[in-house]
């Protein structure tokens, strides 16, 4: 392979000589990730002991495995003990189910049932960072040597919202969103337009069908891959066909295979009918301009935008409610009391200010590399490649401030090109006198930690209170797996619970809940933050209507505070300062698990 530096230019510590072939990247690949999986076990020790789920999503995922592998239809989505009698209809893809539910099947004859789900909850995430690990190797082995590759796999080390996505018990879909970009990224640096579109277009097929989240970074990868058509000396459209067509049939074949065709609603949530057809249309529009082949610049670009506005008016027309988005339906207090809470789902400022930092500034060193080998690369069809990478980089860094929990895609995009970025700084400094390679140094580990003295700059500035942070999680205040026996020992009935302890319930017991944090259930939200904001006889109302005879609240749950300062006399607060209304009688029923339960009495 030629060297990606001009001749006379700088070539990175471990880059590949001009001529040698990239060298494979399992050797760097395997090592980072048992070092990674290594120090992700021993942190996480007393939460997997515990099956602590550092997230309610977690928790509820488990939920619909067991429910699947217990015989509820492979197309039946209901959560039936949620919302009681109806249940809600989760959003949530199939395609997610089927490794955690494959390897508990693999295991439960060897390890028993429990022993079983631990090893998947473990396993599962571990082997999804292997999969991103061994992509990201594969793209810095394709430029770059062993080195190169083992700086890129090792960069997730730092990139504390990434890392979470690979966590043991962290088997929600953001890890296989991180999987399926990052196989997107590998299709963009293909040879050829035919195979390097189809594994975009299928790679973007499978995130949407995961979640219709992804649908802004689809649209950055087919818009680099129309800039890249338009750059060819004949507009043909090789790459950005081979993207849609690919798009459109898998998309097509994924929501035959998880949803069927006994529901198709149009939904702004998920991938629905409409979706479909803006994907076929904009397939079919890509098509007839690859025919027609327009000599002019203007022309082409007349085409594709007809082409967009075209996919447009298709949404609009059939599915209306979508211009506001995948909330729109939301009721208006879950939209006020929940929404803003979902922290991971918020732009960088709402995060705690060492995320922050590391969302906006953790992508540098990658934009700063990808920039470098677009200007500096040979021959020119890198410099171009490179070039396209800084752009979905760029789209990616966007959207991730935007969006909190996406900020992983875009550091997992700026692997490759910040570590070639670090080998060149550090080969300079080594040439350097001693005070500048140390200022160099620590300008290097500032960029490649920004967490850690924000963390820091903030600690001095407002020492933390003896307060939970927000979106700490019920079961790292209270101890479920102490209450769920007793629990459990119960007669199934509603329990009218926080939204984010509902999935806990969920999993450790055979109890019902009134709702869970999941909007699909915005009904039963409102009245789950409706009564608890509500003085007592509104509150009993409310109860009744959902047949609920319990409470259960962590009284050290950060979230309950915002019941108790929006309505200081509301039965939340009457809670938690032991002023329980007379219909409510309290039940010892957990001593020491931190969790306080009553029932009603009449």
């Amino acid at each position: 392979m030629a060297s990606l530096y001009p001749s006379g230019a700088h070539r990175p510590v471990g880059a590949a000589p001009r001529g040698d072939a990239a060298k494979p990247a399992w050797q760097p690949v395997l090592l980072s990730w048992i070092v990674l999986a290594a120090a992700l076990i021993a942190l996480k020790a007393p939460q997997i002991a515990a099956m602590q789920f550092g997230d309610p999503d977690d928790a509820l995922r488990l939920v619909q495995v067991r429910d699947l592998l217990a015989g509820q239809a492979w197309f039946d989505l209901h959560q039936y003990r949620v919302a009681a009698p109806e249940g809600v209809v989760m959003h949530w893809s199939r395609l997610v189910d089927v490794p955690i539910a494959a390897m508990i099947l693999l295991l439960k004859p060897l390890l028993g049932t429990h022993a079983a789900e631990l090893s998947a909850l473990v396993a599962v995430p571990l082997l999804t960072l292997l999969c991103a690990l061994a992509l990201v190797g594969r793209l810095a082995a394709r430029y770059f040597d062993r080195e190169v590759a083992l700086l890129a796999c090792l960069s997730f080390a730092p990139a504390l919202p990434l890392m979470w996505q690979f966590t043991p018990l962290r088997i929600d879909h953001h890890g296989w969103q991180i999987v399926l970009a990052l196989a997107a990224l590998n299709g963009l640096h293909a040879a050829t337009a035919r195979t390097g579109g189809a594994v975009i277009g299928l790679a973007l097929a499978a995130t949407l069908a995961i979640s219709i989240e992804g649908l802004p970074l689809a649209a950055v990868f087919l818009v680099v891959c129309g800039l890249r058509d338009l750059r060819a000396s004949a507009a043909r459209f090789d790459w950005l066909m081979a993207a849609t067509g690919a798009l459109a049939a898998g998309s097509a074949a994924l929501f035959l295979a998880t949803r069927g065709l006994g529901d198709l609603t149009q939904r702004c949530d998920q991938v629905s009918p409409v979706h479909l057809a803006m994907f076929a249309w904009t397939a079919t529009g890509v098509a007839a301009l690859r025919l027609i082949a327009p000599r002019h610049a203007a022309a082409a670009l007349g085409g594709l935008a007809l082409t967009g506005a075209g996919a447009l008016a298709i949404l609009l027309a059939a599915a209306p409610q979508c211009r506001s988005g995948g909330f729109a339906a939301l009721d208006p207090l879950v939209l006020r009391f929940w929404l803003p809470s979902v922290a991971e789902g918020m732009p960088f400022w709402h995060a705690r200010p060492h995320l922050a930092a590391v969302i906006v500034a953790g992508p540098l060193i990658g934009l700063i590399g990808a920039w470098r080998l677009w200007r500096t690369s040979e021959p020119a069809r890198q410099r171009a490649v490179w070039g396209d990478h800084l752009l979905v980089l760029i789209g990616a860094w966007v959207i991730g401030m935007m969006v909190a929990r996406a900020s992983a895609t875009a550091l997992v995009f700026a692997a490759v090109p910040a570590a070639a970025q670090v080998s060149c700084w550090i080969n300079q400094l080594r040439k350097a006198a001693m005070p500048r390679r140390l200022a160099g140094y620590a300008g290097m580990a500032l960029l490649l930690v920004p967490g850690i003295p924000v963390a820091v700059a903030a600690s001095l500035v407002a020492p933390t209170a003896g307060t939970a942070e927000a979106g700490t999680t019920a079961t790292a205040l209270c101890s479920f797996d102490r209450a769920a026996p007793a629990l459990d020992r119960l007669a199934p009935t509603d329990i009218l619970v926080p939204l984010d302890m509902g999935p806990d319930v969920l999993v450790r017991t055979h109890q019902r809940v009134v709702a869970t944090g999941h909007h699909r259930g915005s009904a039963a939200m409102h009245d789950v933050i409706a009564a608890f904001l509500a003085p007592p006889a509104e509150a009993r109302t409310i109860m009744q209507s959902r047949h609920a005879t319990m409470v259960i609240i962590c009284p050290a749950l950060s979230r309950d505070s915002v019941y108790i300062k929006a309505s200081p006399d509301g039965l939340m607060a009457r809670l938690v300062a032991g002023r329980p209304p007379e219909w409510l009688a309290p039940v010892d029923l957990a001593p020491g698990s931190g969790l306080q339960f009553w029932r009603v009495v009449r």
